[in-house]
């Protein structure tokens, strides 16, 4: 079946290469939904996705959680087969296409919920220069697995998403959690959220640009209504327990080509 997935993005210059460069090989269409960007967003789409489609939003650059929702669901129901919607800091990850989609159909349900692994760089890594040239996932591995983050979290309690083969995903507000049943993915796929990673100057605009956009009720989302000091002292808080992903074999079960690291 035909795999789709659906993300909306602000100003998103940075992170946007890698993203489009990891997905286009997974996914078989893209509906990219701008909400207003003033960078070179659009034209980053249009080089590395000339073959998916960019939309406006109807919202503008206003972020409103309820809205967003509705639209990606709407968009959602254009497509045929199986979908997902991700935000630009998401990268779906899995060691073989065809094996995941295979067992999509095989393991017998509509809708799955992906895990999530936080990713966090160490202070050590935190200023390493990046290439476009490699994967931002081969660059970049230091975070947290799920078990690892019952001491301490920022924002929502998971970080996963859903695949699905519904009209449309029937997300609670966030989309963490849905309407539908749904089973855990029970194999090596997860969503890797760079959230803290790469910790440089580029991120911390990134999400410093996100305040001033929200809906002014409480459901907009407060963790995005931040400073500079709250996001670094949020960051030395979880960086200090950040650990090497590859060490783990969840981590190497998507990535065999690391085999590991002593």
């Amino acid at each position: 079946m035909k795999m789709t997935v659906i993300a909306h993005f602000y100003n998103e210059e940075y992170l946007l290469p890698w993203w489009l460069m990891h997905h286009t090989k997974i996914f078989d269409h893209g509906i990219l939904i701008n909400k207003g960007s003033t960078d070179k967003s659009v034209e980053i789409c249009k080089k590395y996705a000339p073959h998916w489609e960019v939309r406006h939003s109807d919202t503008g650059s206003f972020f409103d959680v309820f809205q967003t929702d509705h639209e990606v669901m709407k968009a959602e129901t254009e497509a045929i087969g199986w979908k997902m919607v991700l935000n630009i800091t998401e990268f779906l990850c899995f060691a073989d296409k065809d094996q995941f989609l295979h067992s999509l159909s095989r393991l017998g349900s509509q809708m799955y919920f992906i895990e999530g692994i936080f990713m966090v760089d160490h202070p050590n890594e935190r200023h390493k220069e990046l290439t476009y040239e490699r994967p931002l996932v081969e660059q970049k591995y230091h975070g947290y697995l799920l078990e690892q983050l019952r001491w301490h979290y920022i924002g929502s309690n998971t970080r996963g998403r859903f695949i699905h083969c519904h009209s449309h995903g029937s997300y609670v507000p966030g989309r963490h959690s849905s309407g539908h049943s749904s089973i855990p993915y029970p194999s090596h796929a997860f969503i890797l959220w760079f959230g803290y990673s790469p910790w440089n100057e580029e991120i911390i605009q990134r999400k410093l640009q996100i305040g001033p956009t929200l809906a002014p009720h409480p459901s907009a989302g407060i963790h995005h209504r931040v400073d500079r000091n709250q996001l670094e002292t949020w960051y030395t808080e979880i960086s200090q327990r950040t650990t090497d992903l590859r060490l783990t074999n969840e981590y190497n079960g998507m990535f065999p080509h690391f085999g590991g690291v002593k």
